[in-house]
């Protein structure tokens, strides 16, 4: 059992990371050197696991957010470089509608595993219900940022501060979330 979770916290930080800049889903369209998986930083897992204090830690959140901003949109914008035929942006949004419902899967799948009873019987109900709203809160945020992301691919990018924002709240909220979640839930996350 350790070992599921052990897979499906790996997922949920995939689903962090695939949901974060650069931009990354399979697509037949050609997009040249657009997209780029990334790598994991470990900036990110240094920032839940560090001590800093909270004004230390909100400069660290945001410059992050701005890292991925910059990311995301040096994606969007060499996506909007390649002066894509009107078919190839439709296949495009397709394909990006196609991935955004497959991690949404993976999401609704680790969502259910972390609120089975196996987990809730071990939360005060305090927890459980912050793990809910933590739950709720990152479903939308991610939400946005997916819809945000289509919009630029189908039209103009966004400007830069919508991105920054959107990536500065899903830190801060992760991080919210990090300082009150049962330890057990801690572990599962990093270890």
């Amino acid at each position: 059992m350790k070992r599921n979770l052990c897979i499906l916290s790996l997922l949920l930080l995939g689903l962090q990371n695939l949901s974060s800049a650069p931009l990354f889903f399979r697509t037949s369209v050609n997009t040249g050197n657009c997209f780029s998986a990334g790598n994991g930083s470990k900036e990110v897992k240094d920032f839940y696991k560090s001590k800093l204090l909270p004004e230390e830690k909100t400069k660290l959140a945001d410059l992050l957010a701005e890292e991925e901003a910059k990311s995301l949109l040096k994606s969007l914008e060499c996506i909007q470089k390649l002066n894509l035929s009107k078919e190839d942006k439709n296949t495009l949004a397709l394909d990006h509608i196609r991935h955004r419902e497959l991690r949404d899967a993976l999401f609704s799948h680790y969502e259910n595993h972390l609120l089975s009873d196996e987990k809730t019987i071990r939360l005060s109900a305090y927890e459980e219900k912050t793990l809910r709203a933590f739950l709720n809160a990152k479903k939308e945020l991610l939400s946005r940022l997916n819809r945000a992301e289509l919009e630029s691919i189908s039209d103009k990018p966004l400007p830069f501060s919508s991105f920054q924002s959107t990536y500065l709240t899903i830190f801060l909220q992760h991080w919210e979330f990090y300082q009150i979640a049962p330890d057990f839930i801690k572990e599962a996350l990093f270890n």
